[in-house]
């Protein structure tokens, strides 16, 4: 028996426990980091720092510390202190991308959403809605007076500031700014504001001011990188959501048109070198049918699954870049983007076609996300009295989730490593001998803080 039942647990893998396994990994993640990682600057608001959290992170024993921002790198080998670990803070590289915090400030948002769901459940966790988004206002405010260029544009930092001193001392990294870190960050203040109990209306006039932006550099703007423009069209159907303005939904289909079209009139050989791109093209595709209703958007959609769907390779159960090369490169966003892109195409199908393409999914899943070692550590399951155990939250012994909802049973925990929960950035895949190796378990913020808030947030946003 003892074979038979990983035998079986392996085999009961469908999309809801991959799309259950990566929410929990995130959720439980994206908590750590923000809130006791200290890979950031703290936020010195004492009421943050211990209202409606316990004090200690289950994971690591550190005590809570709210980032207001994240640091670009760190090591992501934990150091151990006592009965505690903690980051390397000598590691720490203190650099501020503002595209990163944007998107841990929307993860943040977005699971307060989710923890609003226990009301009258569970007091605890429905405290957490209000902190997250009281913190996530805390961060915004932190980056509209701190991560500016002269200019008013949002753009990257170093943290040069002295430790004894009570004062930021942040300095340009770059004054060059990215048309989609303004559009991230617009859809992140109006989040926020529709969140906020005390109903924000300066973070609403601030969104709407870079609103404006675009609408009068909509000319340039068209002229921008294609990376760029599929990252614009992403945000604007973030923002759009929240604000249903007319304006914002006109800017988001005439550039989702754009980002389509100019596909078309590409080579195939750019989708398979692009891969990111293109997934993520593909989402933002389904994304803007889904907000604005334009069929149209679905039809060139399904023209770059198509091209994507080439990619994958039946034998050996992966998604190949280059047949030519003996190694393949993949960064952590690329894989996890392709195998939502199948997951959302999966929702399209019936029949023979629905169940040929979750064949190719639990196979992505199990060979390029668990296997390859891209999550370096995976929290554990809720424990048999957490609410979160149980299906619609019921606490009822028939509604009982599996651990197989939480994670993969061959998943490396807290009691094997003293490695922090993250995405590495990167892992090369040898066709020949059939195995990965990792370039460096490193915590770059600018892939994980991306990968996290995707997953959250199509989770919480597409029916799939």
């Amino acid at each position: 028996m003892k074979f038979i039942g990983p035998f079986l647990r392996i085999n009961i893998l469908n999309n809801d426990n991959i799309k259950s396994q990566l929410f929990h990994l995130s959720k439980e993640s994206l908590k750590h980091i923000v809130l006791y990682s200290g890979c950031g600057i703290i936020c010195k608001n004492s009421d943050l720092r211990n209202k409606a959290l316990p004090t200690d992170d289950d994971t690591t024993n550190s005590v809570i510390s709210p980032l207001l921002c994240v640091y670009r790198k760190a090591d992501g080998k934990l150091l151990q202190e006592k009965d505690k670990l903690i980051w390397n803070h000598r590691k720490f590289k203190k650099e501020i991308n503002i595209c990163s915090n944007g998107y841990m400030t929307l993860g943040l948002l977005y699971l307060s959403e989710y923890y609003r769901n226990f009301s009258g459940i569970d007091k605890d966790k429905f405290n957490l809605a209000k902190y997250y988004v009281d913190l996530a206002s805390e961060q915004l405010e932190f980056y509209a007076i701190n991560c500016r260029s002269a200019d008013g544009l949002f753009i990257d930092k170093y943290d040069s500031s002295d430790p004894l001193e009570n004062d930021y001392n942040l300095t340009d990294k770059d004054i060059k700014f990215k048309f989609s870190t303004q559009a991230l960050l617009m859809a992140a203040y109006y989040k926020c504001y529709t969140l906020s109990d005390k109903k924000r209306d300066d973070f609403k006039d601030f969104s709407l001011d870079i609103l404006n932006l675009f609408s009068k550099l909509k000319r340039e703007i068209r002229n921008t990188s294609q990376d760029e423009l599929v990252k614009i069209c992403l945000a604007f159907n973030i923002f759009y959501e929240a604000s249903q303005l007319d304006e914002a939904r006109e800017i988001l289909v005439e550039f989702t048109d754009l980002m389509l079209e100019n596909i078309k009139h590409m080579p195939p050989s750019v989708i398979r070198d692009n891969v990111d791109m293109s997934c993520l093209s593909y989402i933002a595709a389904h994304l803007a049918f889904k907000n604005t209703g334009v069929e149209k958007f679905t039809d060139d959609a399904q023209y770059i699954f198509e091209g994507l769907e080439r990619l994958y390779d039946n034998e050996r159960g992966v998604f190949i870049k280059d047949l030519s090369e003996k190694e393949n490169k993949f960064t952590s966003d690329e894989i996890l983007l392709y195998l939502y892109s199948f997951m959302i195409q999966r929702a399209t199908l019936e029949g023979n076609e629905q169940n040929e393409l979750s064949s190719k999914i639990h196979n992505i899943y199990k060979n390029q996300v668990v296997n390859s070692g891209i999550i370096l550590r995976w929290p554990e399951a809720p424990p048999l009295d957490d609410v979160e155990r149980y299906k619609n939250f019921s606490n009822k012994s028939e509604d009982l989730l599996d651990d197989s909802y939480f994670r993969m049973a061959n998943c490396l925990g807290t009691d094997s490593n003293n490695l922090a929960p993250i995405f590495v950035k990167s892992v090369s895949l040898n066709r020949k001998k059939e195995s990965y190796k990792q370039y460096k378990s490193t915590f770059d913020s600018c892939k994980n803080m991306f990968n996290f808030f995707t997953i959250i947030y199509l989770n919480s946003t597409l029916d799939f």
